[in-house]
């Protein structure tokens, strides 16, 4: 009788990891980062949880990694023969951009929950392109650095008053109808509605304001003259 041989070493090939590092870092940068548990990740991309083990470490480093991607993938590089003033309004422009873009990124960039390796070359390079405009060192890092917070601060500042109340509206309006009433029979009254008039105009023309204010600023005290 003819015995036959299973040859152990033959295996059939599996299909190939629907997952990776980078299409779950893209899937939480679609989902939002704010929304982006693993969770939601692994329902998203139709695996349990637990494969995404085998790829990320936690929530944090899905973060971490889908800000790298959304920072190195950031348009802000100006044209060689931009001013500095051209060059730090494209800074911070694709900046908003970024973080209108990728709800929750601001908050986790300002709570130093990630610090994106390539936001740090941006950085170094945005510095290095005033220098080559004629501004020292210490200038050109305080003038970006001060801009980059900024930004951060002044979208997160809107973004909160823009979620919803227990009543799910905006709660930028409970704020703006408070200052209304303080202007009622106030002797400054004029100064109280300069600021209604500013949150009722939008987050972003005031974020313009600040920025335009500051680069005035810079323009006396730190550009070359």
């Amino acid at each position: 009788m003819t015995e036959k041989r299973v040859n152990n070493n033959t295996r059939q090939r599996g299909r190939p990891s629907r997952i990776s590092r980078e299409s779950i870092a893209r899937v939480a940068l679609d989902i939002g980062i704010q929304d982006a548990t693993l969770v939601n990740i692994a329902k998203a991309l139709q695996v349990d949880r637990s494969s995404l083990y085998h790829h990320v470490k936690s929530r944090k480093d899905v973060v971490s990694l889908a800000t790298e991607i959304a920072v190195q993938e950031l348009n802000w590089e100006a044209q060689e023969d931009a001013t500095w003033r051209e060059e730090l309004i494209i800074l911070t422009d694709a900046l908003w951009q970024l973080y209108k873009q990728n709800p929750g990124l601001a908050e986790a960039v300002q709570q130093a929950l990630v610090t994106p390796i390539e936001g740090i070359h941006g950085f170094a390079e945005s510095v290095a392109r005033l220098q080559q405009k004629g501004f020292a060192l210490d200038d050109a890092v305080i003038a970006v650095d001060m801009l980059v917070d900024m930004v951060c601060d002044c979208f997160l500042g809107w973004w909160s008053n823009n979620k919803p109340d227990s009543k799910g509206k905006p709660r930028s309006e409970r704020l703006i109808k408070l200052w209304q009433e303080q202007a009622k029979d106030h002797h400054h009254a004029e100064q109280i509605n300069a600021m209604v008039a500013i949150m009722q105009a939008g987050q972003r023309l005031w974020w313009e304001r600040k920025r335009d204010l500051v680069l005035d600023a810079i323009a006396l005290r730190l550009s070359p003259s």
